[in-house]
């Protein structure tokens, strides 16, 4: 299967109820493929699904990125910040976004040699 017809096929199954089939390596397909696909997939509805948050949480009521009281998130990469710096919710989210975007397009990562992958 090409790319394009790895994503119908997850399309297909994710509404089926059975996640245990959603996720199941498709006969004779590459399995570097169908994890490419599948990342790429979760990053674009995790983007979607972001998007209809932002006016819920700005800097202002969000000041730092936490998962309740006890836990809070400083941002490093390791690359441009290597050393881990408190930043609000937003800007977290919009940092993690744009280095899984880097790495989803690094092709020593994702080759884009692979059917039609796209984001």
């Amino acid at each position: 299967m090409q790319g394009a017809q790895l994503k119908k096929h997850i399309d297909a199954t994710l509404g089926s109820g059975n996640l245990r089939e959603a996720v199941r390596l498709p006969p004779g397909e590459d399995l570097n493929e169908w994890l490419a696909v599948n990342a790429v997939d979760f990053f674009n509805r995790v983007n979607l699904l972001y998007g209809t948050l932002t006016e819920f949480c700005t800097p202002e009521n969000c000041p730092t990125m936490t998962a309740g009281p006890k836990y809070e998130y400083r941002w490093a990469d390791g690359v441009q910040i290597k050393k881990p710096i408190e930043v609000s919710a937003p800007k977290y989210v919009e940092y993690l976004m744009d280095w899984i975007e880097s790495q989803l397009d690094d092709e020593s990562i994702f080759p884009q040699k692979l059917g039609n992958i796209c984001h």
